[in-house]
């Protein structure tokens, strides 16, 4: 693994030195060319202008196409003097090809933009939400608007941290190649961020001999007030609030491309993707303001400052409509769409904000040709891909640092032992549930990623049949040809980055599984801990219980001895020489009350004592209702009967209770009605039952009229008793 990496390493140094050999090369045919024109005698450069003047219309147009194709193989010659290294060690083509009609032919409208257009647009545009919050401390500061100049010019740390941004700025010529801006110069002399400002407000400005075709902005980290001049330069092209509020919002990674019946022309000739997901916080970096990230200031040693980081990947085509689509939505508000020429000029603009240090310098470089726009739009999206594989298994990695034991675990039972307890700041339950939650979310954001990448680039887009998503109208033409074989080129490597994501879910899950069974682990053995102390502690409370009765004892042995001398106070106490009294008294109390408590000591003795002191409470209860009964006894229960009232409600007799003394009529008379009383109501529920058996049957009206006939029996007999008894 060393070795390759060292051959890469050496490949790439090889191939910035090509590349600074061929900028040489070139400034050299430049200072040569220049010295011919000047040797030239005027009369033949005079001779020579007539002659150009005085072509025709025709032969004017044939010539000019004559130097552009003059033009085309220089800089292709110039862009490919040397095959790529890192082709040759692969094994793949180069990118370079021979046809120029292969690449796109018109060039991008020349563009200038200054510091005073830059200070009326930041001071005249109704800014949005999302560009309001991003550009804050630039548009709602007057005086930093009127600052001269603009853009800082100073070196060294600024208060904005745009020092810490980094740029590319490619220029895609007639022969496909990307070729750096190399602004180093303005760096060097002033800042990074004016050398960012000269780069994005020039484009196709002279004296530049090679015009660009395309161009890619890349902005890493950028200030706000760089912010503020790409959607200065680029408003034109792109909808920059758009890509703002795709920087700002947690929506997860989406794409933006099948616009071609929006009302925007913008939005018909541009195509966006968002990436959103996590990264560590480099050192020595900040993340921005409107940013969602850790906001811990002191970070121990096993802390992982996490933010949430986006960028966009914007594509736009600046030429004419090409195919008219009809809109199939029943709800559309246009009926028909456009669809653009892929060939066409081109931009691509790629807003990256993660404040680390992880992103990759070597999507584009001078030793790949890009045959039109959508390519160049692929690969940016490709390079990202790769990026945040890298920036979640760096996250991966560290959580596992912090989630799973050391090496060392297996030898150092004290370290066992403090992996195996949790402690008093739940150090270790804060670890996994943090651990196990962002490993689920960071799954989410690649699945997100995984879903707009291949809901997006289908297989009608891959094979150039798409309706609206670069169309080729001509499918066996050699540049369709030519572009198709391109496009399965990079399918294979996007189906690649896809793997590695999945791989990266399936390794985040299997990291998942191993957080939680050590969070069951230790919630285990926590748990044992509990329960020995809590065994330890029942000991300690048996052991204050024994204390505390053996303190109870002691007070109770001298609670009735306390009684005794306080009875017998001082001043009570017998002038005799022998205290009897106080010795019996003693004794009588204090005897007494000891046997009581031994016996109240145990389950037994307390069951006897608690059956007695039940028994006492009825002897008790018993005594008090004789008391109220004048000392009589309690009548028995049969002395009373209630007859049952008849299917009217009336009839109802209860035997009053008897006034007179023993008397054996009354007796005779009452044992004769509890007869009658149990044949009455054995009629009853004969008939009660027969009743059921035959319901249509009324019930006899004599059955209903047994009641009062026994209640007029009694009543006469009372009073054939009562004068008889006067009567004796």
């Amino acid at each position: 693994m060393e070795n390759v990496e060292l051959v890469n390493t050496l490949l790439k140094q090889l191939d910035a030195h090509k590349d600074a050999y061929q900028e040489t090369f070139r400034q050299v045919h430049e200072v040569l060319t220049q010295q011919i024109t000047a040797t030239v005698p005027p009369a033949s450069s005079a001779s020579a202008t007539p002659s150009r003047s005085s072509q025709s219309p025709a032969q004017s147009g044939s010539w000019n196409t004559e130097r552009a194709g003059r033009a085309r193989k220089s800089s292709n010659g110039l862009a490919t003097l040397t095959t790529s290294s890192e082709s040759k060690r692969t094994g793949e083509d180069s990118d370079a090809e021979d046809d120029e009609s292969l690449y796109v032919s018109s060039t991008l409208k020349p563009e200038l933009y200054t510091e005073d257009s830059l200070r009326k647009h930041l001071q005249s545009y109704k800014w949005n939400p999302y560009g309001a919050k991003i550009l804050e401390t630039v548009i709602d500061n007057p005086t930093r608007l009127l600052q001269t100049p603009l853009v800082p010019r100073r070196r060294g740390p600024l208060e904005d941290r745009s020092h810490l941004g980094h740029y590319q700025v490619f220029d895609v010529g007639l022969d496909g190649a990307p070729v750096l801006l190399d602004l180093t110069h303005i760096e060097h002399e002033s800042s990074k961020a004016h050398a960012i400002w000269r780069a994005i407000s020039e484009l196709n400005q002279p004296p530049k001999e090679r015009l660009a075709v395309g161009r890619i902005t890349i902005l890493r980290e950028p200030g706000p007030i760089l912010f503020g001049a790409v959607h200065h330069t680029l408003s034109k092209h792109f909808d920059v609030d758009e890509l703002f509020r795709h920087l700002l919002e947690s929506e997860g990674s989406s794409a933006n491309v099948h616009r071609a019946f929006d009302a925007d022309l913008r939005k018909q000739k541009s195509f966006v993707f968002n990436f959103e997901y996590f990264t560590i916080i480099g050192k020595g970096c900040k993340p921005m303001k409107w940013q969602l990230a850790d906001q811990q200031e002191e970070r121990s040693a096993s802390h992982i400052p996490i933010t949430r980081c986006s960028s966009v990947v914007a594509l736009v085509l600046d030429g004419e409509a090409v195919k008219k689509v009809k809109n199939p939505s029943r709800q559309a508000t246009n009926s028909h769409g456009f669809a653009y020429d892929p060939w066409a000029p081109w931009q691509v603009l790629n807003l990256q904000c993660y404040p680390d240090w992880h992103a990759s310098l070597d999507v584009h470089d001078s030793t790949r040709h890009y045959v039109n726009g959508p390519e160049a739009f692929l690969t940016s999206i490709l390079g990202e891909l790769r990026d945040a594989q890298k920036r979640l298994e760096l996250v991966h990695q560290s959580i596992a640092k912090l989630i799973m034991p050391p090496l060392e675990f297996m030898f150092d039972s004290a370290m066992r032992d403090k992996l195996l307890f949790e402690d008093e700041r739940f150090t270790y339950s804060r670890r996994y549930f943090w651990g196990y939650q962002t490993l689920g979310m960071m799954n989410d954001s690649i699945r997100s990623i995984i879903d707009a990448v291949e809901d997006t680039f289908t297989e009608q887009v891959w094979s150039g049949t798409h309706t609206t998503l670069w169309p080729l109208l001509e499918q066996d033409s050699a540049r369709n040809v030519f572009f198709k074989k391109r496009m399965a080129s990079l399918r294979i490597k996007f189906e690649k980055a896809i793997k590695n994501l999945r791989k990266q879910i399936d390794d985040n899950d299997g990291r998942r599984r191993e957080i939680r069974g050590l969070r069951e682990e230790l919630f285990t053995g926590t748990s044992v801990q509990e329960s020995r102390k809590s065994i330890e502690n029942t000991g300690i409370t048996i052991k204050q219980g024994h204390n505390i009765r053996l303190l109870t004892l002691v007070s109770i042995f001298f609670l009735p001895l306390t009684f005794v001398t306080s009875v017998f106070g001082m001043t009570n106490m017998p002038t005799e020489r022998h205290y009897w009294t106080f010795g019996i008294a003693t004794a009588t109390i204090c005897i007494p009350f000891f046997v009581l408590l031994g016996s109240l000591n145990s389950t037994r003795g307390m069951n006897f004592w608690r059956g007695k002191t039940v028994l006492l409470f009825h002897k008790t209860r018993d005594f008090f209702s004789w008391l109220h009964r004048g000392g009589r006894p309690r009548r028995p229960a049969s002395d009373e009967a209630i007859l049952g009232d008849d299917e009217s409600g009336s009839g109802v007799l209860q035997m009053s209770r008897s006034t007179s003394t023993q008397n054996a009529r009354d007796t005779r008379l009452r044992r004769w009605s509890s007869g009658e009383n149990e044949r009455v109501s054995k009629g009853s529920l004969d008939t009660a039952q027969s009743a059921r058996q035959v319901m249509e049957i009324p019930r006899p009206a004599v059955v209903a009229s047994r009641g009062p006939s026994l209640a007029e029996m009694w009543m006469s007999e009372r009073k054939r008793t009562l004068r008889y008894s006067q009567d004796v």
